[in-house]
């Protein structure tokens, strides 16, 4: 007789995620999100290359900037904070990328006023709802690809592609731009794109903690919230 466990023990199997690769998985979150001067420097030199590739319209100079971006894990960690409620987590994370996109969007907005914007040169989403969606769709995939490299370790070749997939950095640069002359219906659209690449990243992220169980390993997930708060105490004292 056909065994009709078969097919779920092979889901249940592919989903399965050891607690050492699941405690190793939420160090390595805490560690590449914390708001160090490190983190800040990357960020800062990712909108130094994605602007003007953005105002050139030279598409290989944004993918590069992209690539050191450090914004991917810091999303990822938000998804793990809803995805376990940790009000800690997502408070800290909350902060960290305010502050981050604060810093796109001014940087953006001063390199546009310094070396103009020309709407033909400059590059462009198209500004319809099929794309807006796209992008979503996206979004999500990228924020399920994400937290399976993170966690299934045989699988992190694919986190410089998932960077390159996840469209945050760009729509916010494209924001800062458009604001330096006053266009506030690309500003909107770009808005758009950018908040729905937001939520999809969490959102894809969010469902595979959940599905992996990281709700289990809380007590790890506690010291790693602790140890991080101590260190950012030290880092502003």
């Amino acid at each position: 007789m056909p065994n009709n466990d078969a097919h779920p023990n092979a889901v249940n199997q592919s989903l399965a995620v050891s607690k050492t690769d699941q405690y190793k998985t939420i160090k390595e979150l805490f560690s590449k999100s914390r708001p160090n001067s490190s983190y800040y420097i990357m960020l800062l030199l990712s909108v130094l290359i994605i602007a003007p590739g953005l105002l050139i319209n030279n598409t290989a100079i944004v993918i590069g900037g992209m690539l050191v971006t450090p914004i991917l894990t810091p999303l990822l960690l938000l998804g793990l904070g809803i995805a376990v409620g940790e009000v800690r987590i997502i408070s800290d994370v909350a902060s960290l990328m305010l502050k981050s996109f604060s810093l796109i969007l001014g940087v953006s907005f001063v390199m546009a006023l310094l070396f103009g914007t020309h709407p033909t040169d400059v590059f462009a989403f198209n500004s319809n709802t099929q794309t807006v969606f796209a992008y979503f769709i996206v979004a999500i995939a990228s924020g399920v690809a994400g937290a399976l490299a993170f966690a299934r370790k045989e699988l992190s070749d694919v986190l410089p592609g998932i960077a390159i997939a996840v469209s945050l950095v760009p729509p916010l640069s494209l924001m800062g731009i458009w604001l330096s002359v006053f266009n506030m219906n690309l500003v909107r659209f770009y808005f758009i794109v950018f908040f729905l690449n937001l939520i999809g990243i969490v959102l894809g992220s969010l469902v595979v903690f959940a599905l992996l169980k990281f709700n289990k390993s809380e007590k790890e997930i506690e010291k790693e919230t602790k140890r991080t708060e101590s260190a950012n105490a030290m880092e502003k004292s």
